[in-house]
């Protein structure tokens, strides 16, 4: 108790962005799950986000980072630590073009979807089909957000971090991106902010590539809170497929569903729990591996469970 009376005072005297207590985090969350935790803070600039980096490690509180909680499953249960939350302020950007090149250098809470507006009002090419993927920008780049063969590594140029405490800037090669992964799944870098390079095109190229993508998007996938894709395609084809299959697609669990337009897609149906969740993620998990001998990898991040 202690400890955390030294972490809040501390924090009330040194950290002087928007702070609040006992949230309940699904307000937040775009599978509308998760329970309430004790602190969340919401940054809006690089020396405040050292500063709580700084006092969490100091007082040894658990803590999560969340862009725009759009592919995380939070736990229902009490959670005593920090949620540090950049998606509401952690968003400034500026973009520079010359000749045919476009650099835009984003704070990593910013949306891909507003990124992909502001690539597409300065007529450069690249963030189309990114655009309508949920989620962060940092976000984005912890998984190597993908879509329509056209992932966010192939744009970034390099990337400002905090490591152990240290600010860094890595360059693209130092990212390892990889099939829906890169280096920031298994490190505790904290993204502060990407660049990212485009090239200019001819708008109604882009405008035609900016609706496409947003039509696949409303067609495709089901319209109820989720997470996104669940789990990684396997080598042998998409996980959606496989499910439905495996004839999982429509199965319920409490409040929580397989839908039964995407089946890589679980729904909150009705007031769904974190544990409806878990325990079809094991359904699946199991029933693909007696099917196919295949063990699926998550997609979406499981905190507080």
């Amino acid at each position: 108790m202690g400890k955390m009376i030294g972490f809040q005072n501390e924090l009330i005297e040194l950290y002087h962005g928007e702070l609040k207590t006992d949230y309940d985090i699904k307000r937040l969350t775009t599978w509308k799950i998760g329970g309430i935790c004790k602190y969340i803070a919401f940054p809006d600039n690089e020396a405040d986000l050292l500063i709580i980096l700084k006092l969490l490690k100091k007082y040894n509180v658990k803590y999560y980072i969340i862009g725009k909680a759009s592919n995380i499953l939070f736990g229902d249960q009490y959670f005593s630590g920090m949620v540090i939350y950049l998606g509401k302020n952690f968003t400034r950007y500026n973009i520079k073009t010359e000749n045919d090149i476009g650099i835009i250098k984003v704070l990593s809470g910013q949306s891909l979807n507003k990124i992909g507006k502001i690539a597409k009002e300065n007529s450069l090419s690249g963030m189309e089909y990114l655009s309508f993927i949920p989620g962060s920008v940092g976000g984005a780049l912890i998984t190597n957000a993908e879509a329509h063969k056209k992932s966010i590594g192939d744009l970034v140029v390099e990337v400002k971090i905090v490591d152990n405490g240290e600010v860094k800037v890595i360059t693209k090669e130092q990212c390892g991106f990889k099939y829906r992964s890169s280096i920031f799944e298994k490190n505790d870098f904290v993204i502060i902010e990407v660049t990212l390079q485009l090239k200019r095109d001819q708008q109604e190229d882009i405008d035609k590539r900016y609706e496409e993508a947003k039509l696949f998007r409303m067609e495709k996938q089901p319209k109820m809170p989720s997470a996104g894709s669940v789990f990684k395609n396997p080598d042998i084809g998409p996980a959606g497929l496989l499910i439905d299959q495996a004839g999982l697609k429509g199965l319920k669990v409490g409040g929580a569903v397989i839908s039964i337009v995407h089946g890589n897609f679980i729904l909150n149906e009705e007031l769904a729990a974190s544990a409806d969740v878990i325990q079809l993620i094991n359904i699946i998990r199991n029933k693909i591996n007696d099917y196919y001998s295949v063990n699926l990898e998550l997609e979406i991040k499981i905190f507080n469970n």
